[in-house]
């Protein structure tokens, strides 16, 4: 009678170490299917973001191009359209240098802390660009603003002008803001993932 009770707790026990190692292998395929999913979503997350600065460098060399050839069609002074390249080659340079650091990111899973530091630099490079950008583009309009005068002195002509730059500007700066703030959310993601990766 002992012995069957013996045999008995023994099948018990030998059950239940066969529940606990299945449901370990379990957690453990989990925890493998849960890290290559953060680690696919890093990698997309960055290469967005990459994809969102050859975009801005496209455009950015466009306007260059564009900006040299019209201003120079409408009359404007050789020194201001000479500046409004100068002004347009920095934005694209920046955009360029900032993006740099994460073009050529390894995004393997022993480089996460090095990815996470890229996307944490980029992210802060595009919220510290506005205060370059934004007071140069200011000097850049006072200026524009007194090439117009002398290309218009019609008051007339002049308002024409300057209405239509300003629903140019607006919508520019409303599809320009649009993107700046994507590739922000873009990289909070990215570093969110990598965060939850680390804690896996």
């Amino acid at each position: 009678m002992n012995t069957d009770y013996n045999i008995s707790e023994q099948d018990e026990l030998q059950q239940m170490r066969e529940q606990i190692a299945a449901l370990r292998s379990k957690l453990e395929t989990q925890q493998i299917v849960s890290e290559k999913m953060i680690l696919a979503a890093v990698k997309d997350g960055v290469k967005k973001i990459n994809r969102m600065g050859g975009i801005y460098t496209f455009f950015g060399v466009f306007a260059v191009l564009y900006c040299s050839w019209s201003f120079s069609m409408i009359g404007f002074s050789g020194w201001f359209v000479a500046a409004t390249v100068l002004f347009l080659l920095l934005c694209v340079g920046g955009t360029v240098y900032i993006h740099n650091g994460l073009r050529n990111a390894d995004t393997s899973r022993g480089n996460m802390v090095e990815v996470g530091k890229r996307v944490a630099r980029l992210r802060k490079q595009y919220g510290m660009w506005h205060f370059i950008t934004v007071p140069l583009l200011f000097v850049w309009l006072y200026f524009c603003y007194n090439e117009m005068c002398v290309l218009y002195p019609e008051p007339e002509a002049r308002t024409a002008f300057i209405i239509g730059g300003i629903v140019g500007g607006v919508i520019g700066a409303y599809l320009g803001l649009r993107m700046h703030f994507k590739v922000v959310r873009m990289a909070d993601k990215v570093l969110e993932h990598i965060k939850d990766l680390q804690q896996e």
